[in-house]
């Protein structure tokens, strides 16, 4: 490895980190709007997702897995498939007295600081203070970024822009100086980008490993060349450069089982096609090569074809960047910096390929990238690469992180960079805009009857079970709700005979389970729940001890049967035969086998996680105080 130069002063460290925050608080203006952008393409579904989960949590669910109102109020697994780290934070807003659409801006705001200073980071570590400045502000403000923001309104992935640059400069710091809390810091960095993103599992996830890979053979390389080693020692101390990125990659696994086990092992329990099939389908969305030049800056949906108002551009200035990238790596000669560079022009290339419709073929034969849905989804990885290649400009033939000032860093970059910083902000101001507007009759204000008629007139938040052959366009329990009535029990009482041989009243109804008493004059009865049907739901017939009369709960007695629960044949509900006599019928959601293993696997694996810290903190303490 080649010589590194003086370490950075903390007060340029911390003096460059404040910066990067201060330039990306332009990004944050239109949030500052009084208002919500409600036009914005998925600025309801976030949300209503924060208001479902909402009420989740205030039910005592820590980890929500069911939606209860997703389809006009039968339910959905929504939380057991979908990544949720972003709407803790959203609840988090939520719980100290935000409504719904405050929390969910200051989870936007965050996203954009937050990218702003792991970026930084990131690259600081590769490029010095200045590169590190030039490619958090090309993060912040290149336009895939403020299309995800502001016409997307995507909040899981804008979120995610947080960890990309933590995950790959943790892998980094693991080939180039491994260390345990390194390690830890990295697989925790990994869990936050998939408790984010599912998309970013399969985009990200493969880079990374690959990238580890890279770096650990190139090093070994780099080292055989030194010490005159054969090739067959350069490859095994590959393997051995490695090891520490596939542990962190293997402990952040473990750590995100309790959701990753369980998305895996029970996605195909609910109707796919409403996640894959009609205007989600893979392969009319490709984006064409003009677009990724054109200037074109709209707010509609994205639609097929060479027409599309909606922005596709990489931005003249980020590509100008790359472009001189090629010319301006050369320069850098720490090698497992330079191979990152070269790692990153690749990966840039490739997804801009990968977004046109020359790649058609490769999607087609990698399968599970169509589960990213559009191509252009691949701006994520294309943004990151101009962000890291942009900052490059700034590099010294020394990479280590070094002040600005360094006379390592050529005169011209030195003199470049704040007129090189504005012109970054400026040319992004065009597109720092929200559509800020009133709710429609059919959007809000945001309660549950507002989301029962924004399901009906948008179908979305309709996914039903793959029990269901039927999707739901109302419900009753919708038009209950909109007549003011409210949901007290799920209950399907038009499906109770009117000859009095079933009896049934609700005792008590949360988002996860229902109780009732039940009469029922012989055993060819059951009760119908307007609840659809997904592994986890359980019925529980308890004993009726008839006493204190005016208490039903409080007669609740011992468990006298698991009856085996069944469905309606189009529509997925819930069917539960119960027992002759007076009985108590529990309907509850309850975590199956592999949601058990998953929340295991993850809390062994935080123990882990939090015994290796320590322990590495106690041979650091003992290796500084060795006489103590």
């Amino acid at each position: 490895m080649s010589q590194r130069s003086a370490p950075i002063r903390p007060f340029h460290l911390h003096l460059g980190f404040a910066v990067a925050l201060l330039l990306a608080l332009f990004a944050i203006g239109p949030l500052l709007q009084p208002g919500y952008f409600w036009g914005a393409h998925d600025a309801r579904n976030s949300v209503y997702f924060l208001f479902e989960f909402d009420r989740s949590i205030r039910d005592g669910i820590l980890w929500p897995r069911w939606g209860p109102d997703w389809g006009f109020g039968y339910g959905y697994p929504f939380w057991n498939i979908y990544a949720p780290l972003a709407y803790y934070v959203g609840e988090l807003a939520v719980l100290i007295g935000f409504e719904y659409t405050a929390a969910v801006k200051l989870v936007f705001a965050l996203s954009i600081l937050g990218s702003a200073a792991s970026m930084y980071l990131f690259a600081q570590r590769l490029l010095g203070i200045a590169g590190g400045l030039v490619a958090s502000v090309i993060y912040v403000y290149a336009p895939y970024h403020l299309f995800d923001l502001y016409v997307r309104a995507a909040l899981a992935e804008s979120f995610a822009f947080v960890f990309i640059p933590l995950v790959f400069w943790g892998f980094f710091e693991l080939v180039a100086r491994p260390r345990v809390r390194t390690l830890v810091g990295t697989a925790f960095a990994y869990t936050g980008l998939v408790l984010t993103s599912n998309v970013l599992l399969v985009l990200i996830t493969p880079c990374a490993l690959v990238y580890v890979i890279v770096l650990a053979l190139r090093r070994a390389w780099h080292e055989r060349a030194s010490n005159r080693r054969t090739v067959g020692w350069a490859y095994t101390d590959g393997i051995q450069h490695a090891l520490p990125g596939i542990a962190a990659f293997l402990l952040g696994t473990g750590l995100q089982a309790i959701f990753l086990l369980p998305a895996l092992a029970e996605r195909n329990y609910v109707r796919l096609d409403q996640w894959f099939g009609g205007r989600y389908a893979f392969g009319n969305d490709f984006v064409y090569f003009h677009q990724l030049f054109s200037p074109v800056w709209g707010f509609g949906a994205s639609v097929p074809g060479p027409d599309d108002r909606v922005a596709f551009q990489l931005g003249l200035l980020p590509l100008v960047l790359f472009c001189l990238s090629f010319l301006t790596v050369a320069r850098v000669r720490d090698d497992i910096v330079r191979w990152t560079l070269r790692f990153w022009q690749v990966v840039t290339i490739t997804a801009i390929f990968l977004m046109t419709t020359a790649s058609n073929v490769v999607w087609h034969a990698l399968p599970l990238l169509t589960t990213v849905q559009f191509p252009w989804r691949l701006g994520i990885l294309t943004t990151t690469g101009f962000a890291v290649l942009g900052g490059a400009i700034m590099a010294g033939r020394v990479t280590s992180p070094s002040p600005i000032t360094r006379k390592n860093v050529p005169r011209w970059a030195m003199r470049s960079l704040i007129p090189l910083v504005l012109l970054l902000i400026t040319g992004a101001y065009p597109y720092l805009v929200a559509e800020v507007r009133d709710p429609l009759p059919t959007e809000g204000p945001v309660s549950l009857a507002a989301l029962f008629r924004y399901q009906q007139a948008s179908d979305e938040m309709t996914g039903t079970t793959a029990w269901a052959r039927r999707i739901p366009s109302w419900s009753p329990l919708a038009e209950q709700t909109i007549r003011g009535e409210g949901i007290h029990t799920k209950v399907n009482y038009s499906a109770i005979p009117s000859d009095g041989r079933l009896g049934v009243h609700s005792v008590e109804m949360s988002t996860v389970h229902e109780l009732v008493w039940v009469y029922a004059a012989d055993d060819q009865q059951s009760v119908t729940f307007l609840t659809a049907y997904y592994p986890g739901w359980n019925a529980y017939i308890y004993e009726d001890l008839k006493h204190p009369q005016d208490d039903l709960k409080a007669r609740v007695g011992r468990l006298i049967a698991m009856p085996e629960i069944r469905t309606t044949p189009d529509e997925g509900w819930i069917v539960v035969p119960v027992p002759q006599g007076e009985h108590f019928l529990e309907l509850r959601f309850e975590d199956t086998p592999v949601r058990i293993v998953g929340k295991v696997i993850s809390a062994v694996s935080f123990v882990a996680a939090l015994l290796l810290l320590a322990l590495d903190l106690l041979r650091r303490s003992s290796r500084n105080n060795p006489g103590a």
